[in-house]
């Protein structure tokens, strides 16, 4: 038999998700700090959930390197060429150390490394594939999207490493003791990575011949990071809250996001594109 909950200090979830009377304890325990370090064994539910978590985002900074790789060479300056280096590098490293944590939880990311095709960029510019999956692996979907010229990669930066930056943000807390301690450096690196582009698109914006197309970009690549975030409609982010492993939901993490674009952009001049979820392509 199932049931819901009714403490009104664990986040809320839609009528259709039921929990066991042992889920419910485990979320009331991490409630109260109940953690869970390196070698322990851990409940079947938490373990299943977390790894999910794990394999999404250890995918995704494998691809991203991936992606920022050619714009070491394409980079419009010597100084450019190493930072764009040196956050290939970041990128590459933060995905060892969530393979790394996966290895300890009994995965083989090395296997599934060889076997996948994470460098695959889709051929078209302009498409929005929304919540759509092309390929079998675990990345956020946005790293399906090519990376082809210097102002989205800048947009990257600006946008992408900043929703990431938020999301983690929250697993400076989680309740998965290896995790937290893998985050910390892997979160103050995300930070560099936007203030790059924090900084470039203040030039962009402010030379009368690149700010048009900055903008174009911007209209491109908005929708794109704002489906990162999930479907409002979603309920699995309620249950990431309770296990410990996110601290707010993404529609939470969402507005704060959102917020700080928002002004950023007014800052600039850049006009943020209007995003409807409703309007974005949904999983086949």
């Amino acid at each position: 038999m199932t049931t819901t909950t009714t403490d009104s200090s664990l986040r809320q979830t839609p009528p259709e998700r039921t929990y066991t009377p042992e889920q419910l304890a485990l979320f009331a325990e991490i409630k109260n700090g109940r953690t869970f370090d390196k070698d322990e064994e851990l409940p079947e539910f938490y373990r299943k959930h977390l790894i999910n978590l794990l394999w999404m985002q250890g995918d995704s900074e494998y691809s991203g390197s991936l992606g920022y790789a050619p714009w070491i060479a394409k980079a419009p300056t010597m100084q450019e060429k190493v930072l764009v280096a040196q956050i290939v590098k970041d990128e590459m490293r933060h995905a060892s150390v969530i393979y790394k944590i996966l290895e300890g939880l009994g995965e083989d990311p090395l296997t599934h490394v060889n076997k996948s095709d994470l460098g695959f960029k889709h051929p078209q510019d302009d498409i929005n594939i929304g919540f759509k999956r092309i390929k079998d692996d675990y990345r956020v979907n946005i790293f399906y999207y090519g990376i082809n010229y210097w102002t989205d990669f800048i947009l990257f930066n600006f946008l992408m490493d900043r929703a990431a930056g938020h999301q983690l943000e929250d697993t400076l807390e989680s309740s998965y003791l290896p995790w937290k301690k893998g985050i910390e450096g892997i979160y103050k690196e995300e930070v560099m990575h936007l203030t790059h582009g924090d900084k470039w698109v203040k030039i962009l914006a402010a030379d009368p011949k690149e700010k048009p197309f900055l903008q174009e970009r911007l209209n491109l690549w908005w929708p794109r990071v704002m489906n990162v975030f999930g479907s409002a409609k979603g309920s699995r982010n309620d249950l990431y809250v309770n296990l410990g492993l996110k601290k707010r939901t993404n529609a939470e993490v969402r507005e704060a996001f959102v917020k700080e674009i928002h002004e950023l952009c007014a800052e600039v001049g850049l006009v943020v594109p209007e995003y409807r979820e409703e309007d974005q392509p949904t999983r086949d």
